[in-house]
């Protein structure tokens, strides 16, 4: 009875033990297919990663942001998973992506990407692992808008492994854009993939450094459709007011009727480009323009006014003159402002 007992206790107590081993996280090992690298001896894993640009629909200047359409192809090897030779058969088996060791990628400049196909990869009879993914969604970029609109930007695909020191994990130089940049379609740009560069991503004190691979295409932008829509309306509202050099200094009220046409013509012009325009810090090429026109327009009414009292209290000869040199000089301070757009 009395050693009964005990070996009831002892039963509980070896129960009782295993309950809170798992109850505290400390389970079975781990499985050495996902927490161990393959042929880890051997040095660090080579891992390949190729992207195909389906589309690239817009590129946000304020946002700095741009919305993509890519096909992702991971492959690297894994020997543990090959099959015995007498069991090769060209098959190709599915995996859970979380049942095989993998190379723990991270897109440092996501913004919103969202995964079209299973979490899966497919393996050969080798060995050979390939994970495929589509994905969509915004990345962000660096934008540099200080020749805007003759501008060019660079969009980046910056990829991490984040878990593994280079040491561990490399990018393969097979890695690369595949596909032709032609097809993608985002108006307004012209696009030219770069090549892509192999580094290392670390944060100072924050522990060792990652494996980090770069895709740039660099987008170049159309400026015809800013040529019509921007400077050449400012360019006919400078020309109107331009108008008023060649009318009499004593005919008033046409040289103030043109003059405040003009200025209202700018302001309503310019609050309405102003909404299409990148709120950015610093001056660009099109602010340079409009600030210049601006100025030159209340140039322009000042100048009228000035004429307009000089020959109202008699002094028609100076305003005569003061006409005539106007008249050129205010075409050559156009030509200065032009002239400075394209220099910048």
């Amino acid at each position: 009875m009395f050693a009964s007992s005990r070996r009831l206790l002892l039963l509980l107590l070896v129960v009782s033990s295993h309950s809170m081993v798992f109850a505290q996280g400390l389970g079975p090992p781990p499985n050495p297919l996902v927490s161990e690298r393959p042929n880890a001896s051997a040095g660090p894993t080579p891992v390949t990663l190729n992207v195909y640009f389906f589309d690239v629909d817009e590129i946000d200047d304020v946002k700095q942001q741009f919305s993509v359409d890519m096909f992702v192809r991971i492959t690297w090897q894994d020997t543990r998973l090959a099959l015995p030779e007498d069991q090769r058969f060209g098959q190709v088996r599915t995996v859970p992506r979380d049942k095989v060791w993998n190379p723990k990628g991270l897109i440092t400049n996501d913004r919103g990407l969202r995964l079209q196909l299973p979490l899966v990869v497919e393996v050969d009879d080798l060995g050979n692992v390939r994970y495929r993914q589509r994905a969509t969604g915004n990345l962000s970029f660096e934008s540099q808008l200080q020749r805007f609109p003759f501008d060019t930007q660079t969009l980046p695909l910056d990829i991490v492994s984040y878990a593994y020191s280079p040491d561990e994990v490399i990018w393969s130089e097979d890695s690369g854009i595949i596909g032709d940049p032609s097809s993608i379609n985002a108006e307004g740009w012209n696009f030219r993939v770069l090549a892509p560069e192999f580094g290392e991503f670390s944060i100072p004190n924050a522990g060792l450094p990652r494996p980090r691979l770069t895709y740039r295409i660099e987008a170049e932008r159309e400026f015809q459709y800013y040529l019509l829509t921007l400077f050449l309306p400012m360019s006919l509202i400078i020309f109107m007011s331009w108008t008023v050099f060649w009318l009499q200094p004593d005919i008033v009220p046409a040289r103030i009727a043109i003059s405040t046409a003009s200025i209202f013509s700018l302001i309503a012009f310019g609050f309405s480009i102003r909404l299409s325009l990148p709120r950015v810090s610093y001056l660009t090429i099109a602010d340079v323009f409009v600030i210049g026109c601006t100025l030159m327009v209340f140039l322009a009414l000042g100048v009228a006014v000035i004429g307009s009292r000089m020959a109202n209290a008699g002094r028609m000869d100076e305003a005569l003159r003061i006409n005539a040199i106007a008249r050129w000089a205010y075409l050559g301070l156009f030509g200065l402002v032009a002239g400075t757009v394209v220099v910048l």
